[in-house]
């Protein structure tokens, strides 16, 4: 049941009960790549923009921007996942991150409108699509540490700001100053909007998180690992609406990437619009230290709504970007997307990496294969787990060769 229940958490849920996951806590000690040197109490440096509100505490949580040790452009590295994806190494990504400073205070998520100072600041850093310059004025010196976390990057050094001065001007796109300033627009159609403008993903989740969108009565503040999955939802959801009225795909095609020990296959069948994910962790991987892979399904059909209780971050991460692509096709298809995670994959760096590995998977090209027989023929050769393992946990894949076996 342990190494299920590890799986299940991924560090998040605190689903054994213990206050801090000891396996990223384990992580973090083995890793000792933060300096213990003493940090400063001012510092100054661009944020890339990056901001970060937490859950702990909730509804009193720590609220914040991420500052790094750079300025102007050179910043941008700091927070771009899209130039991260086949780039970076995860040694490389860690150090990163590790090196950013976490300028965190408490605030009430209940008070979006509040006055304060802090907040401000930090959201005039949010609403810019460049580097901020930023000074802090920290109470004490930032403690040397680095956090792990399944949905969201590697967290830096933390320590509460006195003060927080924005020291050059944001820039900020026509369509988000004029929605954030809107407060009759309701968060899925400021987002719709956002996206329907070229605003990136990652810019939204930021928004989102700081409470800047929707009705004036429904803004407030939102965890960066709950805004995350929000704004992948919604904007799946969104595109949903729109492929549901394609054609089917007429042909089956195999897609696939790999990066930072994450294995991804997608599988599109010719059909109705249909999901699944189906995640594997093999033995001695991050969160399974059993010698027995821990296998998760998750999927949906045409109605769009997820057949599980539980899901997480990783199956909406998964789920946009195919729904970006199918909506880019004009098609609808039947889709089966498999992560399988190696043990080279050490330490989480969040769910930005399943959403980049999707996408460049289906952005580098497909094979086309004959049938469902081929596909998985194929599919075999690119990942570790038998095949035969996979079929009997997937639903969809079962579903589809049952047709096939009717068409005979």
């Amino acid at each position: 049941m342990y190494p299920s229940l590890c799986a299940k958490c991924k560090g998040a849920r605190r689903l054994c009960g213990r206050p801090r996951c000891p396996i990223l806590e384990r992580i973090e000690a083995h890793l000792g790549l933060v300096e213990r040197k003493r940090l400063d109490r001012v510092m100054f440096g661009s944020s890339p923009p990056s901001t970060l509100v937490g859950e702990k505490g909730y509804p009193l949580v720590f609220v914040g921007p991420n500052i790094p040790p750079a300025l102007g452009d050179r910043a941008v590295i700091y927070e771009s996942p899209r130039s991260w994806w086949g780039k970076l190494s995860l040694e490389e990504l860690i150090r990163l991150r590790s090196s950013l400073i976490f300028s965190r205070f408490r605030v009430d998520v209940r008070r979006a409108y509040t006055s304060d100072k802090l907040l401000e600041a930090t959201r005039e850093i949010a609403l810019s699509i460049k580097p901020v310059d930023t000074e802090v004025h920290f109470e004490k010196p930032p403690r040397p540490r680095i956090e792990f976390d399944g949905v969201i990057e590697p967290i830096g050094p933390a320590a509460k700001p006195r003060r927080l001065l924005v020291a050059s001007s944001p820039v900020v796109p026509r369509k988000v100053d004029q929605l954030v300033y809107d407060e009759d627009v309701k968060v899925r159609e400021a987002l719709a909007e956002l996206y329907v403008h070229g605003v990136s993903i990652y810019h939204m989740m930021r928004l989102l998180s700081l409470g800047m969108l929707g009705r004036r009565i429904d803004r407030r503040l939102v965890p960066t690992r709950w805004a995350i999955t929000a704004v992948d939802s919604t904007i799946g959801d969104i595109l949903l609406t729109k492929v549901r009225g394609f054609n089917e795909l007429n042909e089956y095609r195999l897609y696939n990437s790999e990066y930072l020990g994450n294995r991804y296959v997608i599988i599109m069948a010719p059909g109705p619009w249909t999901f699944e994910m189906i995640e594997i962790w093999l033995p001695r991987s991050v969160w399974v230290k059993a010698e027995k892979p821990y296998i998760a399904v998750n999927y949906e059909l045409h109605d769009g709504k997820p057949r599980v209780d539980e899901v997480d971050g990783g199956y909406y991460a998964m789920r946009s970007p195919v729904l970006e692509y199918l909506y880019r096709l004009k098609r609808q298809a039947t889709v089966i997307a498999i992560r399988e995670v190696t043990p080279n994959y050490y330490a989480p760096v969040g769910v930005w990496q399943v959403r980049e590995s999707v996408r460049a998977a289906l952005e580098k090209g497909y094979e086309k294969v004959e049938g469902l027989e081929q596909a998985l023929i194929r599919v075999s050769k690119l990942i570790e787990t038998p095949i035969e393992v996979i079929v009997k946990k997937s639903r969809i894949l079962r579903r589809l060769m049952y047709q096939t076996k009717l068409r005979l």
